[in-house]
């Protein structure tokens, strides 16, 4: 068997860009357990093979057992190291993801509101060109200077801030009566 470089695939892996040798030694740090517990049973089951070639049947059923023990610890290791493993990486896990969902939702609400801002931008600005008599929509070429896009609109801003003093531009006053200035 070669040691050499070319014999050791080197391909980084597609999503943490690690080399299978790499991976591998990360895997045997976080589970030793585990590839030491595959040896034995590669082991168990080589010498039993060599047992039955030789024909020597109460050794080769010896070495069936140890091949079935090593494969048992081995599972074991498998699952313990999982939950030990998942354990100290699912605490970690779900304080990242908990912190990625608040990181969308405030984005996600801070579009939400930027939208909203400049939605209520563009009403104001109808609104006081409408007031104004600057409505886009106003034929001035012909001398009529009523707006044909936001005809009642006009009415109801002055009647609106004829008959509420102290309301503001929104519709809405303060609960308590007074104006938003005072």
């Amino acid at each position: 068997m070669s040691t050499s470089p070319a014999a050791v695939p080197t391909t980084p892996s597609l999503h943490t860009g690690e080399s299978y040798q790499e991976k591998a030694w990360r895997k045997f740090k976080e589970q030793p357990l585990v590839p030491i517990g595959t040896l034995m049973t590669c082991g168990a089951l080589i010498m039993a093979t060599v047992k039955m070639r030789r024909g020597d049947s109460q050794s080769l059923n010896n070495w069936l057992r140890v091949r079935v023990i090593a494969q048992g610890a081995t599972i074991a290791a498998v699952c313990a190291g999982t939950y030990v493993l998942g354990s100290t990486v699912s605490e970690e896990t779900k304080q990242t993801e908990i912190q990625v969902n608040r990181e969308a939702r405030a984005g996600r609400e801070r579009k939400e509101f930027e939208d909203r801002l400049k939605i209520a931008e563009r009403q104001w600005k109808e609104t006081q060109d409408a007031v104004s008599g600057k409505d886009l929509n106003t034929n001035v070429a012909k001398g009529d200077s009523t707006s044909k896009a936001l005809p009642s609109v006009q009415g109801q801003i002055s009647q609106s801030s004829s008959s509420r003093s102290g309301a503001s531009w929104w519709r809405f006053g303060w609960p308590w009566g007074g104006s938003p200035a005072s």
